[in-house]
This record gives structure tokens, C-alpha cells and sequence, in this order.
């Protein structure tokens, strides 16, 4: 229309531009500011602009602008960012027009991902759902039917598994065979190169269709269909198989086992220079992709490359060809069967052979055993990166820090590009409260090899420490989505949703982890802590005793030390159980025997000290539990690793670990009625920052009695400060003042007998002070001055 005409027309009636007009300026503003191009007539519309009221004009502008918000949050709620890339993974905004992809890349709506052959790939989605992509697969991201649905995924081929813990929404899967509408949180997708299609289940449904017709799959279970043919549905025995090439598999091979020839070793030096150093995706990149190994030395180093990648049918096939002494063969199997728990016949003679029957012992939680023979593996072959770090892991799970160190700098000074090695690093760091360090740590591990699901674990358990609670569940659900056979991830995600109150996801992977290691204790206790946490109190006695009775079954960083640190907090957890319930004095033995098992444990101290809390005297008459009180509070303080929890004596939500603890201030109260007229009132304020914490106590009580001079007005305020000086030396400083008023409160037979003269008064100033020095010698082994 003509600028002039509009202008007239608005002159003559400006009360009568219709709801129509709007959205057609609407329209023709947001194409400019899209288009970047400017109005046509633009010039005409000057005096439309300078005379036009404002209302409309600023509704024009308002939903012009909110609708290109809109479209740029559904930009970024459907973009994908590529997570790690293992081999060769391209991208493609249009095929065939692909080029490689980098990590950190943003995939679009319409825009194309492939993995070549030995290749993987995991991307996470905008709503932080992770999808992971195995060789040869090939798929497209589709924009949302509607703006609240997730986008589709149109599969051309290969397989596919899709992990999230947001709220199960339809999902579409587009295959060549049938369409897919999925609501669920776990599942995999394989589509053959004919198109014949599966769909397996592991949590939720999934309606596969097509023009011959549609069936149901719910968890457990797997939907297939060929192209052409009506969608069929049979029951999964194991569906934890069907993400076997998801698995991480470490290194374990020494070449100098090997007696590769020279030749072969001229052939692949690229390959074998990336695998000294650790670096065994590099090595796999760098083998020569049209080489047939000649020799049975070379189909080993083969075989073991196939594995970084996960691909152990193409591992065991080519295994089968080379004789059973080849050196390295036996070493193979041994992790296969170690990662995915097999039961295998063996006897080590080589440094491989002793690294892989180290993974294998762990897997039979045997971790004595599994140092032992990492240290034989070192000893066969100084020189051996892999198997330097391998002992640095496990001396770590015992407590041995200084030996820790001392075994990881041999293994990086060896193989400096061992992911393994700088994950442990920050590991060793994160217990030192270097978290800034520890994070840098990850992050190398993480830019080495992307699939490492430890370096997003640490990573994730420091941004948690930071206060970053959303990042760090994050970086735990990509963790838990890169090696979803890991129990011990979902444990630590499942407890980082219960942290923040999300009761049904936390006990979604806490089953799983259940489901997954049913001899880990680790879920079971977290299991505990969160039935403890929602007042079911039988269900969470009943699963500390599970986790008890499974308690030596750990397998993952933890030694027989350890184990005995970890019943021993188990029994401080069913204490205070035990005390919710009202059984004091079985919270009182329970409390003991955790004591007992491990009396270095700060926490098992705090639950004793909280159980004999329970049965103190309020009125401060019988003294019989406050020695023992203060006592094992001091011990509990004392012991306690900063950052271990806060100090007050008030706020007694620790655990066995200071993983979920995150640098803050808190302010903790409690105010308690009776029907008597007695009121009681507790307060704290606390904070954690790095290697200092402290908390601020105060307990108020007011009771006017139940006859004539039987009251009482007390007041108790405690101070406590403590400092990290080194990683096993530690500070510690308390106050105390109390004021204590009161009449006749003597217990009495015979309450006619009370003194209604008698008034007493305590008064604790000055405030005494108490300065504590705690350092560890060795686990278990500590020295505790006090003055």
C-alpha cells in the first residue's frame, strides 16, 4: 500500500486502526529487522511516525520484538552442541557439503552429523538431554512440530542412544523403515543399511508405525520392523548389551610386548608415537586406514584400537585369528571381560597381561589384588605409562596420597596424554581443596579424550563445590550418558538431584544404579539418606542395612581402609535414624559401633555426638551425657576435612564425603513450642569458602515450670573456625558463653520439699577458647593436639 494513503487514513481516523493493521506492521517490522533490509517507503512513514499515538505504535514494537525472542530461545532450546568426537565426525548444514566437527560446535535444526567408520560422537541437546552416536550413523535434527515438543531425530543409519533426565516428553524418531513417537528418558535406535529397524527400550515407550500398522514398547523391551513390513515388538533379556559400544576401554597394551616388526612399526610410527604418550584416540586416527596388519603382533595393536572406540565385535573377530601366546591377546580379553563383568580363566606373564588382570581383579572388588598386580605390571616394564598410572589409581583408593603422586608423575612423565592420568590429577587436586586446579585438570583429560566419563564426573563434582549446582548436574548426566554401564554415576547424579529436592529423579538413578552393580553399596546408601530426608523411616533403615551387608562389594575407588570408613558412617546414618524414630538408646549403639569401626571418622563422631545430644538433660541438671556430648563433638570438629560439611553443631546433614558440598553461607533456625509455655530456639549461621569454614551457634531456652520458682532462662553461644594449612594439617578454634538463670529445678520426690528462695546463676565469662591442630600421617593414622 502507499505510504501517503496510510498516512491519510490514520490522519482521518486514528482511532479506528483495526487489530488486522497492527499485525500487518507487526509483520512488515519484524521482516526488516530479520531481513536487515530497510522499508519500503520508509520515508512516507515519517510523519505516520511522529503522529501516530504511542500505544500502538509501542505494541507494534513490543510484539514485533517478543516474537523474535521467542524465535531465538526456540533457536536455542532446539540447538545441540557437540560434546566430544572420537575419529571422524563431520557436519553438514546441507549433504554433501560436510566438514569435519569440532567439539563445541552448535548444531541447528536441519543440520546433518555422521560418524565414520571407528568413529563416535555424543552431542547434548538444548533441554541437556545427550545423545551418542556409534559408527557409521548418520542423522539429521528436525525443528519441533510445535514450539513445547522436543525436535525429531531423522535417522538415516547406524545406532543411536538417547539419554535424559528432564521430564519424559514425546520425542519423534524418523527412520526409512517407520516413525517413532517416544516418551521416555533411555533408549537406542539402530537402523541397518537396508533399513531394518530396532527400537530398544530401557526407560519409557515408545509407538513405532508405519502404513502396515503400529505396536507398543515399554521399558525391557524392543521393537523391530523391516521396510515395507508391519512393526513387531520382543522382550530384551539383557538391554544393557545393546549400548556395549558405548563403554570406555583403557589402555593396557605395552608395545614393548608386542615385537611389532620394523616395518610394521615404519607403517603405523604416527599411530605408535600417540599411543606412548597415552593419547589413544590419536593413535587410532592415526593408523593407516587401508593397512591390513600382517602379522598376529599387528592384528593385537589393531584389535586394541578398535576398543578405544568401542567396538569390541571387531576386537574379538579379529582376536580370533591370532594365536592364543601372542603376546597382548590374553591382555585383551582379560579387559573385555573386566568392563563388561565376565568370568575368564587366566594367568598374566606380561606387563599388559598384569594391567589387565589389575581392571579384572577390580571388577571382582579384589583391590588389594588389582594394586598388586599393577605393581608387578610397573616392575615387569619400568616404562610403562599406562601401568604407572594404574598404580597411582589404586594407591589413591587406599588413601596412600603421597604414593599416589609419586606413581602419577611417572605415569605422565611416560605418557604425558593419558586422559586417565590428568583425570586423577584432578582427583588428587580436588582433595587438596584446589579446585580451580583440579577443574584445569578435567578439563585437559576432557579436551584429550571427550568419552572419559571420570573427567566429567570431577569436572561436574567441582562446579557443584563452586556453587554452580546446574552446570555441575550437567556435566554428572554427561558422565552417566558416556558410560551408562557405571553404576557409581548414576549414584552421584541421582545424590545431586536429591540435593536440590528433585525426589523423583533422584530415585530414578539410584534404581538404576541398584539395577546396574547390585553389590555396590554406594546406591544404597544415598537411597537411605533420601528416604531419611522424606520421613520414611523404615525404607531408609532397611537400605543402610542393604548397604551395610554390601559393603566390602564396592568396586570403584575404594579399598578395604576406606570400606571400614564407609561402615562406619553407615552406622552413624542408621544412629540418627535410630534417634528420628525415637530409639535413643539404640542410636546410642549404633553411634558406638561406627565409632568403633573407624575412630578416625569425623562423621561417624558427629552422629554419636548427636545421639547423645538426644538424651541430654535440657535443663542442664543431669550432667550424666554432656561430657560424652562434647567430647565427640570435639572429635567430629577436630577430624572433620574443611569443607566436609559446616561446623555447626546445629546443622547435621553430612555424609561419608564432601563431594556435594559447595562453597556458601547458610542460615540455619529452629523454634520450638510446648503446651507447658516452654519455648526453645536454636540459630545458626555458617559458611564454606575454599580451605576456611565456620559457623556461629546460639541456643536460647525459656520454661517458667510447672510450680513456683521452677524456671529457667538459658543462653549458649558457641563460635568455631577452622582452616586448611596443607592437605593433612588443619586448624581449629572454639568459643563458647553461657548465661544460665534459673530458680529450684533440683529433682525432687517430694516436690513440697522445693526452695522457692533459691535462685542460681551461671555465667561462663570470659568465654573459654579452645585451639585444635589435627594432621594425618597416614589413613587412619592422626595426631590431635589440643589447647
Amino acid at each position: 500500500m502507499a505510504g501517503g494513503k496510510l498516512v491519510s487514513t490514520i490522519e482521518a481516523a486514528p482511532s479506528r486502526i483495526s487489530r488486522e493493521g497492527l499485525i500487518a506492521m507487526d509483520h512488515r517490522i519484524l521482516e526488516h529487522i530479520e531481513s536487515k533490509r530497510p522499508l519500503c517507503g520508509i520515508a512516507a512513514l515519517k510523519p505516520l511516525l511522529c503522529r501516530l499515538a504511542a500505544i500502538p505504535i509501542l505494541l507494534c514494537l513490543g510484539s514485533a520484538f517478543a516474537r523474535i525472542a521467542a524465535a531465538q530461545d526456540a533457536s536455542d532450546a532446539t540447538a545441540a552442541e557437540v560434546l566430544s568426537k572420537e575419529n571422524s565426525v563431520d557436519a553438514a548444514t546441507r549433504p554433501p557439503a560436510w566438514r569435519p566437527a569440532t567439539v563445541g560446535q552448535k548444531l541447528l535444526p536441519h543440520d546433518w552429523l555422521r560418524t565414520g567408520e571407528d568413529s563416535r560422537a555424543a552431542v547434548r541437546m538444548g533441554d541437556s538431554s545427550i545423545i551418542r552416536f556409534d559408527e557409521l550413523t548418520e542423522n539429521e535434527i528436525l525443528p519441533p512440530k510445535v514450539a513445547t515438543a522436543k525436535p525429531t531425530l531423522n535417522i538415516k543409519q547406524g545406532t543411536t542412544y538417547f539419554f535424559s533426565r528432564e521430564k519424559a516428553r514425546e520425542l519423534n524418531v524418523k527412520t526409512p523403515a517407520a516413525n517413532g513417537a517416544i516418551r521416555g528418558t533411555e533408549f537406542v535406535v539402530t537402523v541397518a543399511a537396508n533399513g531394518n529397524t530396532s527400537f530398544i527400550m530401557l526407560d519409557g515407550e515408545v509407538e513405532v508405525s508405519n502404513a502396515q500398522g503400529s505396536v507398543v514398547a515399554r521399558g525391557g523391551e524392543r521393537a523391530d520392523v523391516v521396510p515395507g513390513g508391519k512393526p513387531t515388538k520382543t522382550a530384551v533379556i539383557e538391554a544393557i548389551s545393546s549400548i556395549q559400544w558405548c563403554l570406555y576401554y583403557p589402555g593396557v597394551l605395552d608395545l614393548a610386548d608386542l615385537g611389532l616388526s620394523t616395518e610394521a612399526r615404519k607403517a603405523s610410527s604416527a599411530s605408535l608415537s600417540a599411543y606412548r604418550e597415552g593419547d589413544l584416540l590419536t593413535a587410532l586416527k592415526e593408523y593407516p586406514r587401508n593397512r591390513l596388519p600382517a602379522s598376529s603382533s599387528e592384528k593385537v595393536y589393531r584389535a586394541g584400537l578398535y576398543l578405544v572406540v568401542g567396538q569390541v565385535d571387531k576386537a574379538e573377530r579379529l582376536l580370533r585369528y591370532v594365536e592364543r601366546d601372542t603376546p597382548g591377546r590374553q591382555a585383551l580379553s582379560t579387559l573385555i571381560a573386566a568392563v563388561t563383568l565376565q568370568e575368564i580363566a587366566h594367568t598374566p606373564k606380561t606387563a599388559s597381561g598384569w594391567v589387565a588382570e589389575s581392571y579384572y581383579r577390580q571388577s571382582k572388588a579384589d583391590l588389594p589384588g588389582a594394586l598388586q598386580a599393577a605393581k608387578r605390571a610397573a616392575e615387569i616394564d619400568p616404562n610403562f605409562g599406562f601401568a604407572w598410572t594404574r598404580v597411582a589409581e589404586l594407591e589413591f583408593s587406599f588413601g596412600h596420597v603421597p604414593q599416589a603422586k609419586r606413581a602419577l608423575d611417572q605415569g605422565l612423565k611416560l605418557s604425558p596424554r593419558n586422559p586417565a592420568a590428568h583425570a586423577l590429577r584432578g582427583f588428587l587436586l580436588s582433595a587438596e581443596n584446589n579446585i580451580t586446579g583440579a577443574k584445569i585438570a578435567f578439563e585437559e583429560a576432557m579436551a584429550i579424550d571427550g568419552a572419559l566419563g571420570n573427567a566429567w564426573l570431577g569436572r561436574g563434582l567441582c562446579l557443584i563445590r563452586e556453587g554452580h549446582a546446574e552446570a555441575g548436574r550437567r556435566d554428572l548426566q554427561t558422565a552417566a550418558a558416556l558410560e551408562p554401564n557405571r553404576s557409581i554415576f548414576h549414584s552421584y547424579l541421582g545424590k545431586a538431584f536429591s540435593n536440590v529436592g528433585d525426589e523423583t529423579k533422584a530415585r530414578k538413578d539410584f534404581d538404576r544404579a541398584k539395577d546396574l552393580d547390585p553389590r555396590d553399596p554406594t546406591p544404597w546408601i544415598y537411597s537411605a539418606i533420601e528416604n531419611r530426608q522424606d520421613s520414611r523411616v523404615n525404607e531408609a533403615v532397611r537400605d543402610l542395612e542393604k548397604s551395610i551387608e554390601l559393603n566390602d562389594n564396592r568396586r570403584i575407588y575404594r579399598s578395604q581402609f576406606l570400606l571400614d570408613q564407609d561402615r562406619a558412617v553407615r552406622s552413624a546414618n542408621l544412629a540418627a535414624i535410630y534417634q528420628e524414630d525415637g530409639m535413643d538408646d539404640l542410636s546410642v549403639r549404633e553411634a558406638t559401633r561406627g565409632v568403633e569401626d573407624d575412630y578416625g571418622n569425623a562423621s561417624a563422631h558427629l552422629f554419636l555426638a548427636n545421639s547423645y545430644n538426644a538424651l541430654r538433660d535440657p535443663k542442664r541438671i543431669n550432667l550424666r551425657y554432656e561430657t560424652p556430648w562434647f567430647n565427640e563433638l570435639l572429635l567430629a570438629n577436630l577430624l572433620a576435612p574443611v569443607g566436609g560439611g559446616p561446623l555447626s553443631q546445629f546443622v547435621s546433614e553430612q555424609e561419608y564425603s564432601k563431594l556435594f558440598e559447595a562453597n556458601r553461607f547458610g542460615i540455619s533456625s529452629t523454634s520450638t513450642y510446648f503446651s507447658t509455655g516452654e519455648l526453645r530456639e536454636t540459630a545458626s549461621q555458617y559458611g564454606i569458602f575454599g580451605n576456611i569454614s565456620y559457623s556461629l551457634d546460639t541456643e536460647f531456652q525459656y520454661d517458667n515450670g510447672r510450680r513456683p520458682n521452677n524456671e529457667i532462662t538459658r543462653s549458649e553461644s558457641y563460635g568455631q573456625f577452622k582452616v586448611q594449612l596443607t592437605p593433612r594439617d588443619s586448624l581449629f578454634f572454639q568459643t563458647k558463653y553461657q548465661d544460665t538463670r534459673q530458680g529450684d529445678l533440683l529433682q525432687r520426690y517430694d516436690q513440697t520439699q522445693a526452695e522457692p528462695g533459691t535462685h542460681f546463676r551461671e555465667l561462663q565469662q570470659p568465654a573459654i577458647i579452645l585451639v585444635g591442630y589435627h594432621h594425618e600421617w597416614a589413613p587412619g593414622v592422626d595426631t590431635l593436639l589440643l589447647a
